[in-house]
């Protein structure tokens, strides 16, 4: 975006407060239907992140996607988690704190595919391609998210 690295750590500040109050939304938004919250957090955040392959070369629209970028990137955490332990609460009690920790577990192992994921295409394909790559992963887990739709209409 052809930032001076003096602004870097002010823009990473702003990016974090982002994440903060995309945390505490997201929350709210998965209390009453929580897969149809994670999709459409899911397709939004696959937008915003393909939408950054166009704007960052743009200071002002590179910005303004970044801190999208940042209000999406933990909207979902919420939701997961308590999704996570009312799966675990339906069908086996016994084990939350398990299922909790492996939910943990499971967004560790993301940010580590991630990462390399992106180590490759940055290496492959050049910097400029990890936008529109990271949005076909988040497409992904929107894609997961549909199959758990269709699983939990079955079982009704």
């Amino acid at each position: 975006m052809g930032i001076h690295a003096r602004n870097v750590s002010i823009i990473l500040f702003f990016y974090g407060v982002a994440i903060a109050i995309g945390n505490a939304l997201g929350g709210r938004f998965g209390d009453r239907k929580p897969l149809k919250a994670l999709l459409s957090m899911f397709f939004v955040q696959a937008v915003i992140l393909l939408t950054f392959t166009f704007t960052a070369p743009s200071k002002a629209a590179g910005l303004i996607t970044v801190l999208a970028m940042g209000l999406l990137a933990f909207m979902s955490v919420p939701v997961l988690q308590s999704y996570v332990l009312t799966l675990a609460h339906r069908y086996v009690p016994s084990a939350i704190d398990v299922a909790s920790s492996l939910n943990i577990a499971s967004f560790n192992g993301g940010i580590a595919l991630g990462s390399y994921i992106g180590g490759l295409t940055t290496s492959f394909l050049g910097l400029q391609h990890t936008p529109w790559v990271a949005s076909a992963m988040v497409l992904l887990g929107a894609l997961l998210t549909v199959i758990t739709i269709g699983l939990e209409k079955k079982e009704k």
